[in-house]
């Protein structure tokens, strides 16, 4: 098994933010740093980061509606409450996929599998995101195609994939967004930027997965061969 993937596997980080302790030097095998992250790891191994032994555990999947005012963090000293306060004790070993920030709520997966969550956050997987969001003002279709150009915010350039206006009404719009791409504050920072204040914003799908009747702050465990499926193409 690739050192990278053992990582992800042990539950300790994504894929991606192994590569990056690999790199850095913070990873041991066999008592040896090791940079390089397609090093074959053997079952008799012996893998460390910063001194902590790794090994390979059962994973957890679950999904979480998030309700507002809840920070998408394991640990946040400035945080009243994160989403590991949601979960019971015995369910906390695991760490949100992807960003929804504190102000929005939703759909939010939580895992201890680096490789979903390298997979589900990677742009190059395309992993749809649908989301309802309520905004100050008139939404217009021109506004709409410059959201799918994209637009330049803060020297990145977001965009999204739909947005489909479903009601207009004193002064407000209510939309449906759709975005294969998750930056911090995406979809506000896109809106900011075309004149539009965001009032709420809820995700509700993330690929084939949907929120369905799941109540806020509530959650439910679900097998890994189901959430892979509804995630990711099968090719």
């Amino acid at each position: 098994m690739r050192l990278n993937v053992f990582i992800a596997k042990s539950g300790y980080a994504s894929r991606r933010k192994a590569d990056d302790l690999i790199k850095s030097g913070k990873v041991k095998v066999n008592g040896k740093i090791e940079k390089e992250p397609f090093f074959d790891v053997k079952s008799t191994n012996k893998v460390e980061i910063d001194g902590r032994p790794l090994s390979l555990k059962e994973f957890i999947y679950i999904i979480l509606n998030k309700p507002k005012g809840v920070t998408s963090t394991v640990k946040d000293r400035h945080a009243l409450k994160t989403v590991l306060d949601c979960l019971p004790q015995r369910l906390r070993g695991v760490y949100p996929v992807g960003r929804l920030d504190k102000n929005s709520t939703g759909l939010l997966i939580l895992t201890n599998d680096g490789n979903l969550c390298f997979k589900a956050t990677h742009p190059k997987f395309s992993v749809e995101r649908e989301y309802l969001v309520k905004l100050r003002g008139s939404l217009t279709l021109n506004d709409c195609r410059r959201a799918y150009q994209g637009i330049k915010d803060e020297g990145e350039l977001l965009r999204v994939k739909k947005i489909n206006i479903l009601k207009k009404e004193n002064n407000f719009t209510l939309c449906r967004v759709l975005a294969c791409e998750g930056k911090k504050r995406h979809i506000r920072r896109i809106f900011k930027q075309l004149g539009f204040s965001v009032l709420s914003l809820k995700r509700v799908r993330i690929g084939k997965l949907n929120l369905g009747n799941l109540r806020e702050g509530h959650f439910k465990l679900l097998p890994k061969e189901k959430l892979y499926s509804l995630l990711f193409k099968v090719s």
